[in-house]
């Protein structure tokens, strides 16, 4: 059925399939391919094919291409999900670009956002520079709802009983994000110098799918947004926080080694410092959890998302040390005036 669909969709006779991370491929013609879902790409379609166009403009052959059906569409119909399908580079093209470390992954970054400053700017539909605090306060007006709604009826599970006993705490640490982004936004004069640039939906070390041993990597499209280039930053140093979590490790170097990479092409001002810890604060997971475990409809997914909410609280306390020390650590050597604290970490 699969090859059937390759064929009758782009016109590709599937010699072999692989995956990819997540994702499912197929050699062709000793071409290789990978299919994204439509419906998770991050920005509106054309957004995203001229994110990945400019980039393979100027030089990035680890950017993927997409591959049009034989009726000159973008998206496909595979075993009844719509997909993108993109080609990828020839090993010998991209053989040049290997990110073995975090220092490489972090000095990478820096030149993707530089180069997406440069980009000829268009209104993009999704841009959420400098719109954090709007969103943050959107979503938080949504679980205000929910926990309003179960406090009314009274809980009916476990997760319903965390929920009502944890919201005013994550409540609390909303707001201080929403206040901080805000604060930092009015009171630091660097703002006025900061622009908008390509960053990743969440950027980890699995949003650059790794291709060889020797770190070898390809970008996702469908991952690009427009927005602070701290975005990326503080997303995955948050990732490494929960890996170093789970190894109950307090290992900072991988931390330090990605900013530094970072910083040898783009210093960080003080405004983006105070807005990366803005992002910290935020408690996107804690967010995303009780959604999920909300908005399921299947039991099993219900199970599976009260367990990750447990899990999550429980953890609360590391991530508590994990700001204050992260506070530190950014606040005399990398600001020339001092990051406010969050008083009561």
């Amino acid at each position: 059925m699969f090859e059937r669909n390759v064929y009758d969709q782009y016109g590709l006779y599937c010699d072999s399939r692989f995956a990819l991370g997540d994702f499912e491929g197929f050699e062709a013609g000793g071409k290789s391919y990978v299919f994204f879902p439509k419906e998770d790409c991050a920005s509106k379609e054309q957004e995203m094919l001229d994110y990945a166009e400019y980039y393979r403009s100027i030089g990035d052959a680890s950017m993927l291409t997409l591959q049009k059906t034989k009726s000159n569409g973008n998206v496909g119909l595979i075993d009844g999900q719509e997909v993108y399908l993109f080609e990828m580079p020839e090993p010998e093209r991209n053989g040049g670009l290997h990110l073995e470390s975090s220092y490489d992954i972090g000095g990478h970054l820096a030149t993707i956002h530089y180069y997406g400053k440069q980009m000829p700017q268009t209104r993009k539909s999704h841009d959420y520079f400098g719109q954090w605090h709007k969103l943050w306060e959107k979503r938080l007006e949504q679980l205000e709802g929910w926990y309003q709604q179960i406090s009314y009826e009274q809980p009916r599970s476990y997760v319903d009983e965390a929920f009502l006993y944890s919201y005013p705490y994550y409540m609390g640490l909303t707001e201080n994000a929403i206040q901080y982004a805000v604060d930092a936004r009015l009171d630091d004069p660097t703002h006025d110098k900061e622009q908008g640039t390509v960053c990743h939906r969440r950027f980890t070390d699995q949003t650059w799918l790794v291709t060889s041993t020797r770190g070898g990597i390809i970008k996702r499209p469908t991952e690009f947004v427009y927005d602070h280039p701290c975005r990326d930053i503080a997303e995955w140093i948050r990732q490494k926080r929960y890996d170093q979590a789970l190894s109950r490790s307090n290992n900072w170097e991988d931390v330090h080694s990605f900013i530094e990479g970072y910083e040898q092409y783009e210093p960080l001002s003080t405004y983006a410092w105070r807005l990366t810890y803005a992002r910290l604060l935020f408690p996107v997971h804690y967010f995303e959890s009780i959604e999920n475990y909300y908005r399921a409809q299947i039991n099993e997914d219900k199970q599976e998302h009260g367990q990750v909410f447990f899990s999550l609280i429980e953890q609360e306390g590391e991530n508590e040390q994990f700001l204050k020390q992260f506070s530190e650590m950014i606040r005399i050597p990398k600001t020339s005036s001092r990051t406010p604290n969050v008083e009561w970490l």
